[in-house]
Parts: C-alpha cells; structure tokens; sequence
C-alpha cells in the first residue's frame, strides 16, 4: 500500500477549540488565546466550571483533548472532564446548573470528570478511586470513544486505564470541561493545537519509525471520525492480504484498532509485528498498554 489517503469530508464541522468566554461562571478568567484559565474565587468552598466554546459533534466516533496544569496551589482542587451544557441563557443572565459541583459529581445531568485533589473518577454523582493525584506541571489527558462508550484518561502521556462509560446517548451533546475550587489555581487546554502529550492520539510514533507513513491529516487529532477509520483499516486489510508481513501496515492498522478501541485486533496485529520483529518498540509499547486496558476493562 504505497499511499495512505487521511482526507476527511467532514471539514466545516465545528469542533471545540477554546474556553467559553461568554457563558461562564464570574470566578473564571479566560485569557485572549482562549485557552489558558485562571480561578479567582475567594471561598475555597465555591465551585466553577467553564466549559469549551462547542459540544463534540455527532460525527466524532472519538475526541481527545489535554490540559496542562500550570498553577494547582496547596490542596487546590481541579477536575477534568466532559458535562452536558452547564448553563441556559434566560433573559441575558447565565443560570448555572451545577455552581457548586466539580465535573461528574452532579446527578441532574450526565458528567465525568478526573480530580486532582484525590486521584477519584467521578461519573454522574459517584466516584472512586482511580490514578494518582496531579499537580503543577502535570499534563492530564481526557478519552472519550462514543462508539464503545467508554471514557478514559492520560497522565503525561501514560494512560490511566478506563474511567467509566456512556450510560446514554451522548453524541452531540457533551463539552470539555474544568471544574475549580479553592483561589489561583490555573489550567491551559490543548484542542489539538499542539502535539498531544500521550502519543497515541498523534502519529510520530509511526512517522518515526516508517518514512511512507503520513501525518494524521484530519482535524489535528483532536477528533477522530468513524467512517474515514474504519475506511483506512478496510484499506490496509485488502493490502496486506497481498503482503501478510507488511510490518508498517500491521503497526498502522494495529494503531488504529487501539484508537477505535478494538483492542483484541490491535493486540493480534502488535503480536503478528513481534513474531517478525521482536524488538519492535512501538509494537511493545501498544501491547502492554492494551493488556492493560483489557483487564482494566474486565474489571470495571
């Protein structure tokens, strides 16, 4: 397979790409990039989320995006995540739903987030244990796969294992999210544009190794479309039913198994990629991270 085509026809939808810097809460401070924000409420009680500036369109089978903490503070909380739209506009006022709540601890409305303070996943009011806590200079990463509804997180680039899933249809509907407490703590998000921290969501792991292999092309990474993945995987199979040993293809359509999490496909491509190279990095890497991800699976 001499080409692999990474075009998309989904380029006029509208994808979240900053902080929303009209329907917020008054203790959020957005900068002029729209990308980096400051807490400044004074009770170290009161809670704010803002939330980025579009939902996740329907046509996103997966969305990505990180946050850097630039400032957490002593015991300051932050919680990273995804919630459905935190505020209605009701003649020019915001209306905020969940002013007290960090992300995933509200039971009206569906939300997940990761928090720092404890190291807990939150999902629609409940939460358990689940990485370590982060803190300044941490990059922490947010998963969410519609198709096998399943959320996870990244912790400077190591994945954390599976979080929580979809309990609902959630397409269309949910936002990034940042919940705050306590005053000067300060985030700065990346929407895909720069290079992600976990490098499965970017593709210099591949590009690296393989001179033929092309930079993911479509929307920086941050979302991936279903259609246009499952076309490239139907490409690489009907090419390497022509060459079984094709190390690049095998990694590529491995890699993209693991971002659709197929993850016992992507395990049989990396495990055919070690028999013919047994020392392949990437191949290694990929297959104790979907190890990982397979039990964690079982037991969530």
């Amino acid at each position: 397979m001499d080409n692999l085509e990474l075009m998309t026809p989904y380029n006029d939808i509208v994808l979240p790409t900053a902080w929303d810097i009209e329907e917020k809460s008054p203790f959020i401070n957005i900068d002029s990039s729209g990308l980096k924000v400051d807490y400044t409420g004074s009770d170290d009680y009161e809670a704010a989320i803002v939330q980025a500036n579009n939902p996740i369109p329907s046509q996103c089978a997966i969305f990505y995006f990180e946050i850097k903490i630039i400032n957490k503070e002593k015991n300051g909380m932050i919680g990273v995540g995804y919630c459905t739209k935190q505020c209605d506009k009701k003649k020019g006022d915001s209306v905020y739903i969940n002013k007290m709540l960090m992300p995933g601890q509200g039971n009206e409305s569906w939300g997940c987030g990761y928090h720092g303070d404890d190291g807990y996943s939150f999902c629609s009011g409940s939460g358990e244990p689940y990485g370590s806590k982060y803190t300044t200079g941490d990059i922490i990463g947010c998963y969410i796969n519609f198709t096998s509804k399943l959320v996870f997180y990244t912790k400077n680039g190591i994945n954390l294992g599976i979080a929580c899933y979809l309990h609902t249809d959630s397409k269309g509907i949910l936002y990034p999210c940042i919940g705050f407490k306590s005053h000067g703590r300060s985030i700065e998000a990346n929407f895909g544009n720069e290079k992600f921290k976990y490098s499965a969501m970017n593709n210099e792991d591949i590009c690296n190794k393989f001179e033929n292999s092309l930079e993911w092309e479509y929307q920086k990474n941050v979302c991936f479309y279903e259609n246009m993945l499952v076309n490239l995987t139907n490409e690489l199979t009907q090419s390497l039913e022509k060459e079984q040993s094709n190390v690049f293809e095998l990694s590529y359509r491995g890699k993209i198994f693991f971002i659709i999490a197929k993850y016992k496909e992507s395990l049989k491509d990396f495990s055919r990629v070690l028999e013919i190279e047994p020392d392949n990095t990437i191949a290694l890497r990929y297959r104790g991270e979907i190890n990982y991800l397979m039990i964690n699976q079982l037991m969530t």
